[in-house]
């Protein structure tokens, strides 16, 4: 005979078609929870009695509420025996699960949900949403409202008139793709992972250090250094003819004034914002990075956007007469066909011993020397 606690087990199997049936005005009730076991009723009376007794003892034919019992006379062995179990109600059957006050809270929000955004009542993943999210599912429909009303918002989240928390949106994206790809699928970009892309929302863009190295030509007198915005640094055609693209930010601010040049700070492997801009390839582009796999890699990079960028002062001569035992971090090595044929001679001495000479770790007499000898070569 089936115990208490596999009883409990099976009827909290059925909750999801229960909320299910819910959600499409079904009627399940009474069900029927099967036994599945037989009694064994080889040891006696008091046996067969003692296999039914806490099913018994806990049913509706005693407490009031739950599962209710209906039992037969066996007239072989003179004792009623269990042949039914269920749920008369749906009331008893959350009351036996304890999930009276949690589908209360369901039942509530999908009334709401049907008064306000019906289409959602035949979202496939709706009845556990609508538990997880319970005590913030009104705002999760207060959105789905307004994107149904501007399905391309073409806004900065937080400044979608919607009487919500600022970051209720940025906190619930998951919850909200799933919503909106239902709702608004025509509107939705489907290519893009990213929530505020996927969905016509704003997205401040990554800036771009810029330094000026030669001063007649900033774009003002009194503006050394300034940041753009990626697509807005794509737009640009500045009159230098000489880029510098420096990897760390305390070398890309000490760099030196360069006649006819500029200097972008790289910022790691953030050289990939710089792609697409064309007026790039009509420079001169030199890459300064730190001597180690990373710097390598990210010179590699580089070169898939702009093939004709010169490595600064990542050389064999340099790292000898520099590096004193300064070891990089993890990293995965890689081919880079980008390099010429000397930095693939050093960045394999690297990818071996896993060295590392930072940029910071050159004198400025050093730096200075080596612009001067890149110039020359251009």
């Amino acid at each position: 005979m089936i115990s208490l606690p596999e009883l409990r087990a099976k009827a909290l199997r059925r909750y999801p078609r229960v909320l299910r049936a819910h959600l499409a005005g079904e009627v399940l009730f009474p069900l029927l929870i099967p036994t599945d076991k037989t009694l064994d009723r080889g040891q006696g009376h008091e046996h067969i009695h003692a296999q039914q007794r806490e099913l018994l003892a806990h049913a509706k034919n005693r407490t009031g509420h739950g599962y209710w019992l209906t039992t037969k006379l066996n007239r072989k062995t003179g004792q009623s025996e269990i042949k039914r179990v269920e749920f008369e109600t749906l009331t008893d059957y959350l009351s036996f699960l304890n999930k009276a006050a949690e589908f209360a809270a369901f039942e509530s929000n999908a009334a709401l949900t049907a008064a306000t955004v019906p289409a959602l009542l035949l979202l496939p993943p709706l009845p556990p949403l609508l538990l997880d999210y319970a005590a913030e599912w009104p705002d999760l429909l207060l959105v789905c409202q307004y994107f149904q009303q501007h399905p391309q918002p073409n806004q900065y989240v937080r400044n979608l008139p919607l009487a919500l928390p600022t970051k209720f949106i940025e906190r619930h994206q998951s919850a909200l793709r799933q919503l909106l790809d239902w709702l608004v699928p025509e509107h939705v970009r489907a290519e893009e992972t990213d929530f505020f892309r996927r969905f016509h929302l704003l997205l401040e863009e990554p800036g771009i250090k810029l330094r000026f190295l030669d001063a007649a030509q900033r774009l003002h007198p009194a503006v050394s250094q300034c940041s753009l915005w990626a697509s807005e640094f794509r737009q640009l055609n500045l009159a230098s003819q000489r880029v510098f693209i420096i990897e760390n930010l305390t070398t890309f601010l000490s760099f030196p004034p360069v006649s006819d040049a500029v200097a972008i700070w790289g910022g790691g492997f953030a050289v990939s914002l710089l792609a697409g801009a064309d007026w790039l390839t009509t420079k001169q582009v030199l890459y300064w990075g730190d001597i180690d796999v990373h710097g390598f890699q990210i010179l590699a990079r580089l070169r898939a956007y702009y093939p004709a960028a010169q490595s600064l002062l990542m050389d064999t001569a340099t790292f000898a007469a520099h590096h004193h035992g300064g070891q990089g971090g993890d990293f995965q090595p890689a081919e880079l066909p980008q390099l010429t044929p000397t930095e693939q001679q050093l960045y394999h001495t690297l990818l071996r011993t896993n060295a590392r000479l930072e940029q910071e770790r050159l004198p400025l007499s050093c730096v200075a020397a080596g612009i001067e000898q890149a110039i020359a070569r251009l």
